[in-house]
């Protein structure tokens, strides 16, 4: 049953999560959450939002209207957006591919290219069309509510603001003042994309002299546009706007207020700027209002006549103002459900993780729709409730979102890369104006696709090109587009690239191998390098994508592609780790996954082993040295692919779990689910970042945790007859132990059919070889047309190609991994919780999952640090190994306690004060290692700037008899290394034996 206002409100005691610090509640079969907690200021991370792939709007703490975040202190940091507009965030309203033209931007990349490549086209906010303006008076006392002041928290009283997530409606519930009940529901229409939703149901909880509701368009709540027109039409009001410099192209917004009730007076007010539509209402019954808002832009149709957008916009308002609002509101849910009602990403007795695979599910279909074409098509980073990265297209929509999009809904992520399409003419330009044959795109897009000052087609970012045509080979070996498609839409992009870059490497005749010069790779700490691995082994799958896309189509294939595919230059250490870029040091801190990405993209065909010699073992070598080698303050979208790609290469452990948390536990935010690009949004103690939200691409990585990283699903291909191009669906999946029930995704689109999954791994016993009982179940719904074929990768005892036919079912077994620290009570069983902090970003499960890959690290070396590790059951040991991370701790205690129930949240608290630093002794604890020193078993040479693999330090300690304890602590003093760098000791993981 869905939950109700009125249980919300009192005792909300059938909820699945709740996070106390937003006071937020989840309803898992809903698919609902709702907060409790009124914010009198407004921010970024409190607000919901509405979207149906076309508009979207921020939604204010007062459930509608236009605001700027706020705070109490007005010059705070934490009110600005970042690069590269720099400007204060609001609660905005959009409309895709809304974009104007402007001569720069605050931030830039490369002002020198302004001159040259033409103006930036950055996303322009049209009139906020959820505003209203709600006046009481009493006792000749006037009120007004509006969300761009800062409301008394004491002003407002039984607040409740949700989101259902299964049809995207946001509703906002409260008392104003003690004197109104307000009960705001705002939507964007999922069927008729261009119409937006606005209903309040007012209740007098006293008596007022007057009440005035007003309908309002005011063009101060826009950004970067122009005021073509405004005015009435009638009762109804509408505004006209174009984005700034792009006349020829206009958004009009037509609004319609309703009442309830006969009102007692109306009146239209007119500004230069603004028009309302003032409605005076009896003050003595319930009254609801309802807004119907027609939003229409020329891209919408490719056209340029302002007067087509006000007509229709005038039609769309009208006709859903004589519609019954249940049967918008019906029309609307059958949109939703047939959009998701079939897929659902559950982890059984795992709430949190459940939420965060179905919000980013849920926020990558509201941002999108089937139906988008041309420049509505295009996905920014932050989608339609937010001008971060200026709503402008990056690689993201192409290797992080649409990917993800595929596995639920293919007829969104082929809308999705029509963007690409329709911005390829000026793409073959920009290569052109380069002297370059193909084509090229720009790092960063809006409008047009040039070469800009934040978005250079040369000598940055190249790998935007691999992502580009990474998506199309993955939209079609998944069956998410087919021939016609393929043909007309991705074989010139693919075609073009591999044309460009055939011409852009340089063949050295000493290496015997093709160059990279003077390039960016996804790790932005190191711009202009040369050899940079991924743009290099990205380049190569060009090549071999086009080739077998061009072969199978019939079409020419220049026969340079094959030698440029089979050679270009790989740097390696002597250690066989693949370098970044061929001058790179052992000092490297990275930004993001760059290198690892080789493995993430790899299409499972023997390509990078047979030709370049990158096999799983390099390739895990790699995972190794650059995810310890990721920057703390690095965004959100690294660790799934430090999850796939962990889940494909490591038989040992169970990181994927550290990597699972680590991928939405520092990024998440709640009340509403979304993910923030940054662990830490504080731009004065996260290095100085303003992060973007709501962060898209970090969703789609979530999801792709998911489907390819738990799964080890990836979309591949073999070889026919005449080129034929055979899709096949190649598999991996493994054991999961620290789930404690199934994992299961439901309705899986895979070339037109829809498939259930579920991974049982309840039975099989963490380090045991024995695998009966531990399986994989696919199911088929038989929609599609044909059987659909799935490849169990050679690891797994059933590996081999498997024919999945329509309606049927086939399971496979799980593949164990080994245990790391044989015997071990910790390993992928324990739960830890840390009573001092670590650094930021770190998962503190990391040192009990049998991955010395993965660690947590202390936050400060000059505090002692303490962590409980709970064996989930009493335990008897005697021995015990810490495997340190490159900063080993000075020394270490070991503690018991003697609890052996289930603690509760009042024993936590307790436990934590117990263990508050301080030279006190514990209190009721026994230690069974005090203060023993570490030694070092693999000590550091700072003068070595040799690329490798760390050997780790290991630390045993004996307690020399037997003990028996459920709960154990672990402190850690200091660091071995004598260094100013201010964070503590690094712990890979903590073992305990017989």
């Amino acid at each position: 049953m869905k939950p109700s206002n009125l249980l919300l409100a009192s005792l909300p005691l059938n909820f699945d999560y709740h996070d106390p610090q937003t006071d937020t509640f989840y309803y898992q079969d809903e698919r609902f959450l709702s907060t409790l907690k009124f914010n009198s200021y407004n921010h970024y991370t409190n607000q919901p939002y509405v979207s149906n792939g076309y508009i979207g709007s921020r939604i204010p703490n007062l459930g509608f209207g236009f605001a700027y975040d706020q705070n109490e202190n007005s010059s705070s940091s934490s009110l600005g957006n970042g690069w590269p507009l720099f400007n204060d965030r609001y609660a905005g309203a959009f409309v895709s591919g809304f974009y104007n033209a402007q001569p720069n931007t605050t931030g830039t990349n490369f002002p020198e290219l302004l001159a040259d490549g033409g103006y930036e086209s950055v996303i322009s906010a049209i009139p906020q069309w959820t505003q209203i303006c709600i006046k009481q008076v009493v006792n000749g006392t006037e009120s007004v509510l509006d969300p761009q002041q800062i409301i008394p928290s004491g002003s407002i009283s039984n607040y409740i603001q949700s989101l259902n997530m299964s049809n995207g409606i946001v509703t906002t519930s409260y008392d104003w003042l003690g004197l109104l009940h307000l009960d705001v529901t705002v939507w964007a229409h999922r069927e008729i994309s261009s119409l937006g939703l606005l209903k309040v149901d007012i209740s007098p909880l006293k008596t007022l002299d007057s009440l005035v509701v007003s309908d309002v368009l005011d063009f101060n709540s826009s950004q970067r546009c122009w005021l073509q027109d405004l005015g009435n039409d009638g009762g109804s009001i509408f505004m006209t706007v174009t984005p700034e410099n792009v006349p020829y192209k206009a958004a009009t917004l037509y609004s319609i207020m309703r009442s309830s009730l006969q009102p007692l007076s109306s009146h239209i007010n007119r500004t230069d700027s603004a028009v309302s539509s003032e409605l005076s209402l009896p003050t003595d019954r319930n009254v609801s209002l309802f807004k119907y808002v027609g939003i229409v832009s020329d891209d919408l149709f490719d056209t340029n006549s302002s007067s087509k957008v006000f007509e229709i916009a005038k039609t769309t308002a009208l006709k859903a103002s004589n519609s019954s609002w249940s049967n918008l509101q019906k029309s609307h849910n059958r949109s939703w459900s047939d959009l998701w009602d079939e897929t659902r990403i559950s982890v059984e007795d795992d709430s949190y993780l459940t939420l965060t695979a179905e919000a980013s599910i849920y926020h990558l279909l509201a941002n999108t729709r089937s139906s988008s074409a041309n420049l509505t098509s295009a996905l920014g980073v932050t989608g339609l409730s937010s001008d971060s990265y200026a709503g402008m297209v990056f690689w993201d929509s192409d290797l992080w979102m649409m990917p993800g999009i595929q596995t639920f809904s293919p007829e969104n992520a082929a809308a999705v890369s029509q963007f690409r399409k329709y911005i390829h003419p000026q793409a073959v330009i920009n290569a052109q104006d380069h002297g370059y044959n193909g084509s090229v795109y720009s790092w960063t897009s809006g409008r047009f696709g040039n070469c800009t000052g934040t978005g250079p087609c040369m000598n940055y970012e190249y790998h935007i090109n691999v992502a580009i045509c990474y998506s199309i080979w993955k939209l079609y070996v998944s069956g998410s587009i087919g021939d016609y498609q393929l043909r007309a839409d991705g074989w010139p992009i693919l075609k073009d690239s591999a044309d460009f870059f055939s011409q852009y490497v340089k063949y050295n005749n000493t290496l015997g191998k093709y160059t990279t010069h003077n390039l960016t790779d996804p790790d932005e700490y190191a711009n202009f390098k040369n050899n940079a691995a991924y743009t290099a082994v990205g380049i190569a799958q060009v090549m071999k994508w086009a080739m077998l896309v061009g072969n199978y189509l019939g079409e020419k294939v220049d026969s340079r592609w094959q030698d440029i595919r089979d050679n270009m230059y790989l740097a390696v250490s002597k250690d066989n780790v693949t370098l970044e870029y061929d001058t790179m040091n052992s000092s490297v801190s990275i930004k993001q996954a760059d290198v690892v990405l080789i493995s993430y993209i790899d299409d499972q065909d023997g390509f990078l082993p047979y030709i370049y010699g990158y096999d799983k073992a390099r390739a895990y070598r790699d995972l190794v040295y650059y995810s310890d080698r990721h920057a703390s303050e690095g965004p959100a979208m690294t660790y799934p692919v430090y999850l796939a790609v962990s889940q494909k290469l490591n038989h040992y452990g169970c990181g994927y779990h550290t990597y699972l948390q680590q991928s939405v536990r520092p990024f998440i935010r709640f009340p509403f689910a979304q993910m923030s690009e940054q662990n830490n949004d504080d731009y004065d103690s996260n290095g100085g970042t303003h992060p973007a939200f709501p962060f898209l691409t970090g969703h789609g990585g979530v999801v792709q945790s998911y489907y390819y990283g738990l799964l080890g699903l990836r979309y591949t291909y073999s070889l026919g007859g005449n080129n034929e191009i055979n899709r096949l669906l190649h598999i991996d999946p493994i054991s999961l132990p620290r789930f404690t029930g199934n994992f299961t995704i439901e309705g899986f689109r895979y070339m037109n059919e829809s498939i259930d999954i579920q991974v049982d791994s309840s039975k099989c016993e963490y380090g045991n070889s024995d695998i009966s009982g531990c399986s994989a179940t696919f199911i088929s719904h038989g929609y599609g047309n044909d059987s659909v074929f799935i490849y169990v990768d050679s690891r797994n005892s059933k590996g081999g190609l498997y024919e999945l036919s329509l309606g049927s079912s086939l399971s496979v077994p799980l593949f164990v991994p080994s245990m790391n620290l044989p015997g071990s009570f910790t390993e992928c069983v324990a739960d830890t919780a840390g009573v001092t902090e670590g650094v930021e970003g770190d998962v503190l499960d990391a040192i009990v999952d049998g991955d010395n890959a993965t660690s947590w690290q202390v936050r400060d070396k000059n505090k002692p640090s303490r962590i409980m590790i709970d064996l989930k059951n009493p335990r008897t040991f005697t021995r015990g190994t810490i495997v340190w991370g490159p900063r080993p701790a000075k020394r270490f205690t070991v503690s018991i306690l003697p609890e052996y129930n289930d603690l509760s949240r009042k024993d936590m608290v307790r436990i934590k004060k117990t263990f508050e630093p301080g030279p006190e002794n514990y209190y009721n604890v026994t230690t069974l290692v005090h203060e023993q020193g570490v030694d070092i078993t693999s000590p550091y040479n700072v003068s070595d700037v040799e690329v490798r693999v760390q050997d780790m330090n290991y630390t045993t300690f004996d307690m020399k008899m037997n003990y028996t304890a459920r709960y154990v602590v672990l402190d850690v003093h200091g660091v071995v290394d004598e260094d100013n760098n201010e964070v503590g000791a690094k712990i890979a993981e903590f073992g305990l034996f017989k």
